[in-house]
């Protein structure tokens, strides 16, 4: 019959029944509408699982991006400071190293090549900083001392070693036998660092072309290095 309907009864212990007479057509569009939310429900669920992973690989992608980011900053700033070197020497200093290490490579054939890269690049993970280097020549004695600041967050120690060598104007890097006690440092923010060495035997203070710095972390691992003209840091 056309006007056919179900009846819908609820009962409770505490009340009288109640009946609810409803259309088929009214019952028919809730199982639908629920079937309906059923199908909306699984179809955001499967949405958000694969906005997940669309999200996760954006994030990977983004950190491999920002990691090429880095080391292309990070070449970038030892090429800037190779740079900033070579402006800063003087001309005449320069071109007299280079042509000592020429005539050197010419003279002795059988001896390795002066690697000027790594005489004059420089290394900065930003992890240290060096200010106010100085140097005193005292005799054949070469007292030096810097500032070492701590880059890192405040609460995080940064611990290590740092070491000297002579760069010679024939272009050899002469390692200078350093006191280890004054050159180890574990520091929060600031330390002032002092050490005396001495000249290699044969050498003079006219051989000297300037002062290679280098900074390892405790792990071994170069953390900064520098090379500083002599005629600049020599007070």
């Amino acid at each position: 019959m056309s006007d056919s309907k179900y009846s819908v009864l609820f009962m409770r212990d505490d009340r009288d029944v109640t009946r609810y007479r409803v259309s088929p057509f009214w019952l028919k569009m809730f199982i639908f509408a629920q079937l309906f939310l059923l199908l909306c429900a699984a179809g955001g669920i499967y949405m958000g699982v694969r906005g997940l992973r669309i999200n996760a690989n954006l994030r990977e992608a983004n950190k491999d991006m920002e990691q090429r980011l880095v080391d292309a900053e990070v070449r970038l700033e030892r090429l800037s400071n190779m740079e900033k070197i070579l402006q800063s020497y003087d001309p005449a200093e320069l071109q007299s190293l280079l042509a000592a290490a020429t005539t050197e490579v010419e003279r002795k054939p059988d001896q390795p090549e002066v690697d000027l890269n790594q005489i004059f690049t420089g290394v900065d993970t930003q992890q240290v900083g060096v200010e106010n280097i100085q140097a005193k020549l005292a005799g054949r004695n070469v007292d030096v001392s810097f500032e070492l600041n701590n880059l890192q967050a405040a609460n995080k120690t940064v611990t290590g070693k740092a070491d000297f060598s002579f760069v010679t104007k024939n272009g050899r890097t002469v390692p200078a036998k350093t006191n280890a006690r004054d050159l180890v440092f574990q520091i929060q923010r600031f330390k002032r660092i002092q050490t005396t060495f001495s000249l290699p035997d044969g050498m003079e203070e006219k051989d000297i072309f300037g002062l290679r710095l280098v900074i390892k972390g405790n792990d071994g691992d170069v953390i900064f290095a520098e090379t500083y003209p002599f005629y600049h840091i020599l007070a």
